[in-house]
């Protein structure tokens, strides 16, 4: 319901599994491209639901999906799917990068993931993984869903949230943004000043950028740390 597929548009689902989102998402009228790495799953798939028109199945690694040349051929897509937890920080660094690919994405993560994803500046769970997501989507929680609603549970709970993308981003997922968020939280605890050191942040860039330098990382906000990211970059010309 809450990625509510049209039927003129193309539906992804990564990690479909047996087949029962993929089922659901068809009985709602959505044209389908189901993506899974275990051709195994895939055959499954195709003995249950091969049957359907508006099912199209592709072996592949939900990680690297080519969201620009799906979105090329159809136009933006809805994403879908229950992420695989080994592979799900991976996956969102590929929504991060091609959020233009997409009109919405849909999807169940880890609890933890999801605190991480809807942190707020200052909180204990806000960090990089916030950041970049936060940059250019919209962050809403679904539903919350216990582990013993699989069979076998897993031993975390899980979560699904919705991913809008944001027009124009609170910050542009450039390469210098993501060197200075990520050393900026590789030592979280320590001010600014310190933690981004390394990279040649001086004192005159935090002036330009009106960020007080003994500030801890986990206190800035997206903007603070867009800020930050074009002072730096346009000192090194």
């Amino acid at each position: 319901r809450a990625l509510a597929p049209r039927p003129d548009e193309q539906t992804v689902e990564l990690g479909p599994g047996l087949g029962t989102l993929t089922g659901a998402l068809l009985r709602e009228g959505a044209r389908v491209l189901a993506i899974d790495a275990d051709p195994q799953m895939l055959e499954v798939l195709q003995q249950e639901l091969g049957h359907v028109e508006q099912l199209s199945l592709l072996h592949g690694d939900a990680a690297n999906v080519d969201l620009a040349g799906l979105a090329a051929a159809h136009g933006p897509v809805a994403l879908a799917g229950n992420l695989p937890y080994a592979i799900t920080g991976a996956i969102l660094s590929n929504l991060c990068a091609h959020r233009h690919a997409l009109s919405r994405a849909v999807i169940m993560v880890q609890k933890e993931v999801r605190d991480r994803l809807l942190a707020d500046p200052g909180s204990k769970t806000y960090g990089a993984l916030t950041v970049f997501v936060q940059a250019g989507f919209r962050v809403e929680p679904v539903v919350k869903v216990p582990s013993g609603a699989f069979h076998p549970p897993p031993k975390v709970d899980s979560a699904v949230v919705k991913l809008t993308p944001l027009h124009p981003p609170r910050a542009e997922e450039t390469d210098d943004f993501r060197a200075v968020v990520r050393a900026a939280f590789q030592q979280r605890r320590k001010t600014l000043r310190n933690s981004l050191k390394k990279l040649g942040v001086e004192a005159d860039m935090f002036a330009h950028a009106g960020i007080d330098p003994t500030r801890r990382p986990e206190t800035l906000s997206v903007e603070e740390l867009a800020a930050l990211t074009l002072a730096w970059s346009a000192a090194r010309g």
